[in-house]
């Protein structure tokens, strides 16, 4: 109030504030999440043994993927809200807790590191679309922005060789499909691990790994009519610097730079 002498704060920062926030919103950048496969799996056993459905883990991949697929169809929330669990798997939950209730205004890309089926990228949509449905009944309004994309993460050189298939796999499955339409433009992110295909195999036959791995990605998605973008992982000290970006650009497969 002027009788304070807080105009000029009311006219000066408050007012510049306020001017930022109303150009650029709330969220200057957005935060990917991420989380190995092995976790999600865990917390998918200690749900379904706390239901008394069964072992999750023991389940082979049909099984697993047929389960998902039908509770992704469902309407009704999976994780009771009177569960115990580990301390482990209850921060899985609440991160998915967390990521329903900020969305994509303030969230990116969910990655799964260590991916080596299609159940994998399943289970987090699971997961996710159990937290968006508890969220909304806590809150009682609809979660802010869209359902968060999900990546997977293939780095090791046995689940490079399988990507193209497990991409096939994952956009056979009709609730996927028709989910990646509606929800994320007909847009798939796939991310291609670089360290631990090295550690794996050496650099060389890492990159002829990649490469492939790449090619079968691409066909895959262009198979089903869904646009792809590669997220390349390039860590350790030569993929940060051990050669031109444009160098290493110009080598990738046809087709898989658009």
């Amino acid at each position: 109030q002027q009788s304070y002498g807080s105009g000029v704060l009311a006219d000066g920062r408050l007012a510049d504030l306020i001017r930022r926030v109303a150009t650029f919103g709330m969220v200057l950048m957005k935060l990917d999440l991420r989380q190995e496969s092995g976790r999600h799996a865990d917390t998918l056993d200690a749900i379904i043994t706390y239901l008394d459905m069964g072992t999750y883990s023991e389940w082979d991949e049909e099984k697993k993927l047929d389960f998902l697929t039908r509770e992704l169809k469902g309407k009704r929330p999976l994780v009771p809200v009177s569960i115990e669990v580990p301390a482990d798997v209850k921060e899985v939950l609440d991160t998915f807790q967390i990521a329903a209730e900020l969305g994509s205004d303030s969230l990116g890309a969910y990655v799964i590191s260590m991916a080596s089926s299609a159940s994998d990228v399943l289970a987090v949509e699971l997961l996710q679309k159990d937290a968006r449905l508890a969220a909304t009944g806590e809150l009682g309004r609809a979660c802010p922005g869209g359902t968060l994309r999900v990546v997977p993460l293939f780095e090791t050189v046995k689940d490079l060789r399988e990507a193209g298939s497990v991409i096939r796999k994952l956009l056979s499955i009709d609730w996927y499909h028709e989910h990646v339409i509606k929800n994320h433009n007909g847009h798939q992110e796939v991310m291609v691990g670089y360290s631990d295909s090295g550690k794996d195999a050496g650099r060389f036959t890492a990159a002829w790994e990649l490469y492939k791995a790449q090619e079968d990605v691409v066909a895959a998605c262009n198979d089903y009519g869904i646009k792809v973008t590669l997220f390349h992982g390039r860590g350790g000290s030569i993929g940060r610097g051990g050669g031109p970006t444009y160098l290493a650009i110009q080598s990738q497969p046809p087709g898989s730079v658009m």
